[in-house]
Order: C-alpha cells, then structure tokens, then sequence
C-alpha cells in the first residue's frame, strides 16, 4: 500500500488547472442581477409587478381578541425587482389611518432605501393588533365595536396610486 507522501497526492503544479493563477485572472466579476434589472426594467412596470395582500385570520372579532394580520408582498417576475422607499422602514401597516395602531407618529428618518425582491420572492410578515391605539407613550386606548380597516402597503407616497397598497375590513361586535 503506497503512502499519500509517495503518492504525490498532496504537491500542486503550476499547471494545476483547479488551482487559481493570478496571472490568468481577466478582471471578469459577476453581475449584480438586482442592479442590472434596476436600471432597464422601467418603473411603472417594477411598481405594477409587485403585489400587496393585507388579510387577517376573521372577518369578526369579538371586544379583546386579538386580530392576526398577514401580508404578503409577492414579485412574480423572473427577474429581480427593486422598489425605492421614503423610509427605511420599507414597508407600513395601518388601523384606520394610525401607522402601526398608533396616534403618535414614529421617530424613523426621512430618508430612502430601497425594498428587494429576488426573482419569484414572496416576503410574508406577521402583526398581531390587540383592538388598541396608542394615544401617548406607554397610554394605549381600546377600540369600540364598530368596522375598522386595515391596511399596508409599501412606503412610499405614491404607494396607493401605483397599487402597492391592500386593505381589508374587519368588524368588532
């Protein structure tokens, strides 16, 4: 039985194909798919190709309990999609208006970012609203029987114009 020394097994040549030269190196680099999708698809069709699914797990919810909201941003293309947003929160939730079940308006900056979708993607995120807003720090108000809508959508202003928002209805009774 050969040993792997006298086996050779472990030298490497300079004419090793498997083994990177630098002298062969072209400059050759990978493309950003993202990127590139970015600047030639147009954007009316990035906005029209995203969709925006707010549901939740009733239509009815008695005093208290809880409400379960779903929402799905889906990109069926099969390229990847980049949407430009106002806020680095990229996406918003809403209950009658008040972002986040809230009265007081957050502390994020004005500033862009973007909302990235591989090609295909959906991106699923889960909220849960006890039937309460928030009038003040740590002050929360419950709601009364009634209808309230719930909606989310991406952030941005335009958001509603280009059909990147979704809203459903639900009644406390």
């Amino acid at each position: 039985m050969r040993r792997i020394y006298d086996s050779r097994a472990l030298e490497r040549s300079e004419d090793d194909p498997f083994v990177p030269n630098a002298a062969d190196e072209s400059g050759s680099r990978t493309v950003d798919w993202a990127a590139f999708s970015h600047a030639f698809v147009p954007t009316a069709m990035r906005t029209r190709a995203i969709s925006v699914t707010v549901s939740t797990d009733r239509d009815r919810y008695a005093p208290g309990d809880g409400v379960e909201i779903a929402v799905e941003f889906r990109n069926p293309l099969p390229v990847p999609i980049r949407l430009r947003t106002d806020s680095p929160n990229v996406w918003r939730w809403a209950v009658d208006g008040h972002d986040a079940a809230s009265t007081i308006p957050r502390g994020v900056p004005e500033r862009p970012s973007t909302f990235s979708f591989a090609r295909g993607e959906r991106k699923r995120f889960h909220r849960r609203w006890p039937q309460r807003l928030k009038i003040d720090d740590g002050e929360w108000e419950t709601v009364g029987p009634g209808t309230y809508t719930i909606e989310a959508g991406v952030t941005r202003d335009d958001a509603a114009d280009r059909g990147l928002t979704d809203r459903t209805t639900i009644e406390i009774r």
